[in-house]
């Protein structure tokens, strides 16, 4: 008997190394998913469970981003996020600063498809608003050349605004767009709007009809406190395309990993209308 526990456990061992090296970062880091102790669960349950798949890493100030998607057994995107190690909030540069990381190619179903990571040590409009230094972190699903052909002179593009099913409830347009990126629209209730400290934010971002980017901002200061959150975002009526939108936000400090990761989580499949 004990021989055969032996065995077992030797068995067990094999497969849950397999998990780790089959979640294994580029840079030789472990995915978050294969240290939870649910999937570890799943390992033994279930042929395949949720993995992770991740970016290659862009270095910023003295850490590392690096985004990722997780998909579940049918390849279906169940979140995707982007982690920052405790090390990116210092030493960072004096100038507004951009990264994009492109998603892998043939993961979570292609719908998320590139995050981009913006470092404003200035803030930005309106500044007695943004002005406090922060990033902002826009996870897009169309493709990268397809932002960089939003040049300031497509003025009827951006103008062509959402119809109002598509816009989530309590959301309005800021005046005006940024060329390459898009129209950005705000929550209404978020408490900088009604004179409190910017901390956190969730904006949406509009261009030529349709939603295409979805936009957590925190300030730096805001992430040395190394939150814990998970917020609930407001919904449209419904969806342009089909596709797998966010319910909810995450913005969490990992003491485990000493990283920050920003999410879009418990994503829910919709059909265009």
């Amino acid at each position: 008997m004990k021989r055969t526990h032996r065995v077992l456990a030797l068995l067990l061992a094999a497969g849950v190394l397999s998990f780790l090296q089959a979640c294994q970062k580029d840079d030789g880091f472990i995915s978050r998913s294969a240290v939870d102790l649910k999937n570890g669960q799943a390992l033994v349950n279930n042929a395949k469970p949720e993995l992770t798949f991740y970016s290659s890493a862009r270095h910023i100030g003295n850490g590392r981003a690096q985004a990722w998607v997780t998909e579940n057994r049918e390849g279906e995107p169940v979140s995707v996020g982007l982690t920052l190690s405790a090390g990116v909030l210092n030493n960072l540069p004096d100038e507004m600063t951009g990264v994009v990381m492109e998603l892998p190619k043939g993961k979570g179903k292609d719908f998320y498809t590139f995050v981009m990571l913006d470092w404003n040590p200035q803030g930005h409009e309106p500044p007695h608003i943004y002005g406090l230094p922060h990033f902002d972190v826009h996870f897009y699903i169309i493709p990268d050349e397809e932002r960089l052909a939003m040049s300031p002179d497509k003025v009827a593009e951006f103008g062509n605004l959402p119809a109002l099913q598509y816009v989530p409830m309590g959301y309005f347009p800021a005046p005006g767009f940024v060329p390459f990126m898009g129209v950005h629209w705000l929550d209404g209730a978020s408490p900088e709007l009604g004179g409190a400290i910017f901390t956190k934010t969730f904006i949406w971002g509009s261009y030529d009809g349709e939603f295409v980017f979805w936009e957590p901002m925190m300030t730096r200061d805001y992430l040395l406190t190394r939150p814990t959150d998970v917020i609930d975002l407001a919904q449209p009526a419904s969806f342009k395309r089909d596709g797998w939108y966010p319910m909810k936000y995450e913005i969490s400090y990992s003491r485990a990993g000493n990283e920050y990761n920003i999410a879009l989580r418990d994503l829910q499949f919709r059909q265009g209308q």
